[in-house]
């Protein structure tokens, strides 16, 4: 088999026509040429002609979905004016244990 098929882009005015080879290697290059200017385009996989079909291995076989428990639950967003009460809650504890460790180091002075 040769390396280039050519041919004519039109036999009804050859005078006028542009040459077009067709790569037989590398199926996908192309050039076409007309008086003295010519182009070449390559549009294909990358992959030498064999006369044997390629043929990939089948891909492994889906997994299944992760089951989903009662340890895996998806919860909407909290809304601002929860964020805010418990940042106050929060604030509040912390101000309660700081008196009380206050309380606790005033009763250790006194004894």
């Amino acid at each position: 088999m040769p390396a280039w098929s050519a041919s004519l882009t039109s036999s009804l005015v050859p005078q006028y026509a542009a040459a077009v080879l067709r790569s037989n290697l590398w199926p996908g290059a192309q050039v076409f040429g007309i008086d003295r200017k010519f182009e070449n385009i390559y549009v294909g996989w990358g992959h030498k002609y064999t006369a044997d079909n390629y043929s990939p291995t089948a891909p492994p076989p889906t997994q299944e979905e992760y089951p989903s428990g009662a340890e895996i639950t998806e919860v909407p967003d909290p809304t601002v004016d929860e964020v805010r009460a418990l940042q106050a809650a929060e604030a509040e504890q912390r101000e309660r244990e700081a008196e009380e460790a206050e309380m606790d180091e005033e009763e250790d002075e006194e004894d």
